[in-house]
C-alpha cells in the first residue's frame, strides 16, 4: 500500500449458488426476516486485490442474498486474528499458514475458501539479482506477519539468515536508495509504484519457487462455522458473482466503492492491478472453481509450516479448514 495515502496494496512510492443451503435467502425473505448481519475485516485498505468484495456490496448481491455485509478495512495497525478471536467480527481475510499456526496452539478458526489459490507475495529486488538465491547477502525488508508466515520458508530454502530480515514500513524509498536492498511485494501492488517511476527491478513471486500457500482467505470462528452455515454460504456465492463481475465484467460500481474507502488509490492503479491479476491467473485456470481449496494443498502447506519449524506438528491441524461450502459453489473462472 502506499503511505497515509493508502494506494494500492502496500506501499506508497516516492514518499452458493452455494448450493447446499437448507433455506435460501428468498425463502427468508419470503417470511419477512431482516437481512443476516456479517462483519468482514480485510487485511488491508481497499484495493482491486479485495475488489470483488466491493463489487458483490456496490452491485447489491449480498442484499439479493439476504444479508447485510459490512465491509471494514483492515491496515499495519490492524489485528484482524484478535478480532476474530475477541469477536469482534464474523470474517476476516487472513493467511492459510497463520490459520494453521493458530489451530495447532488451540484458537478455533475454520478457512471456509481461499480467493486466490497460489501466494501472491513475492520479493523484489534491483534488477543485479536473477533469482531469489540471490538474495543470501541482502537486506531483505519484511512485515511482522511475514516473519511468522514466509520467512521461515525462506531461512529454510535458501539459508537466509535472522539478521537479513529488517522491517518493511510499506515505503519503496529505502529501495530506490539502497542497492542491496530488497522488500516484500504484493504482485499487483508495489510493482505499480515502480513501473510508474520507471524504476527498474526484478519480482520473485514465492509460487513459483515452491511456495504452497493460499492468499487472502476467509476465516471464521468455529462456532460461527457450525451456527451459521446458511449465511456463510450465502456470501460465498454472492461474493463469487462479485469476483466474476470485478475482474472479468464491469469494473466500475466495484472501483466507486474502493475508491470512497480508499481515495488514495487511482482508477489508472486500480485497472493495472485487475490486469496482473488476470494474467498471472491469480484466481486459477479457465474452468476453476472459485474460492476452492483442497486437502492436499493444506497437507503441502502443513508439511511446509512443520519443516520450517513454525509450530510442531499436531493432530488437529486439519480443523484449519473445511471444503463443505467451497465446494458447493458453482461459479468458475472463464475463458
Amino acid at each position: 500500500m502506499m503511505t497515509s495515502a493508502k494506494i494500492g496494496r502496500r506501499a506508497t512510492f516516492l514518499g452458493l449458488s452455494a448450493a447446499a443451503s437448507v433455506t435460501g435467502p428468498m425463502a427468508a425473505m419470503r417470511r419477512g426476516a431482516a437481512a443476516e448481519p456479517l462483519r468482514l475485516v480485510t487485511n488491508w485498505y481497499a484495493q482491486a486485490e479485495l475488489g470483488g468484495f466491493y463489487s458483490a456490496q456496490a452491485g447489491g448481491l449480498y442484499e439479493k442474498q439476504g444479508l447485510a455485509v459490512t465491509l471494514q478495512s483492515g491496515g499495519p495497525q490492524i489485528n484482524a486474528m484478535q478480532l476474530l478471536i475477541a469477536g469482534a467480527c464474523d470474517m476476516i481475510i487472513g493467511q492459510s499458514e497463520a490459520v494453521l499456526m493458530a489451530v495447532q496452539r488451540g484458537i478455533p478458526l475454520v478457512t471456509i475458501g481461499a480467493c486466490y489459490p497460489k501466494c501472491m507475495t513475492g520479493l523484489t529486488a534491483h534488477p543485479d539479482v536473477t533469482d531469489l538465491s540471490g538474495l543470501k547477502d541482502h537486506e531483505i525488508l519484511i512485515s511482522t506477519e511475514g516473519r511468522s508466515t514466509y520467512w521461515p520458508w525462506l531461512r529454510k530454502t535458501y539459508g537466509f539468515r535472522d539478521s537479513q530480515a529488517g522491517v518493511y514500513t510499506y515505503n519503496t524509498q529505502p529501495f530506490i536508495h539502497n542497492p542491496n536492498l530488497a522488500f516484500q511485494s504484493f504482485v499487483s501492488s508495489e510493482p505499480w509504484a515502480l513501473e510508474q517511476a520507471k524504476i527498474p527491478f526484478h519480482y520473485f513471486l514465492f509460487s513459483d519457487f515452491g511456495y504452497p500457500t493460499y492468499t487472502n482467505t476467509l476465516v471464521v470462528s468455529r462456532k460461527t462455522f457450525t451456527e451459521r452455515r446458511d449465511v456463510l454460504a450465502r456470501f460465498l456465492s454472492a461474493s463469487a458473482d462479485g469476483w466474476l463481475t470485478y475482474l472479468y465484467g464491469d469494473a466500475g460500481p466495484g472501483d466507486v466503492a474502493i475508491r470512497r474507502d480508499n481515495p488514495g488509490v487511482t482508477t489508472e492503479h486500480l485497472a493495472w492491478s485487475r490486469e496482473k491479476l488476470r494474467s498471472i491467473h491469480a484466481m486459477g485456470k479457465k474452468g476453476d472453481r472459485l474460492f476452492s481449496m483442497s486437502d492436499e494443498q493444506w497437507a503441502k502447506i502443513q508439511d511446509m509450516v512443520v519443516a520450517s519449524g513454525a509450530v510442531a506438528a499436531s493432530a488437529n491441524w486439519k480443523d484449519a479448514w473445511s471444503l463443505e461450502l467451497s465446494d458447493a459453489l458453482t461459479q468458475v473462472v472463464p475463458a
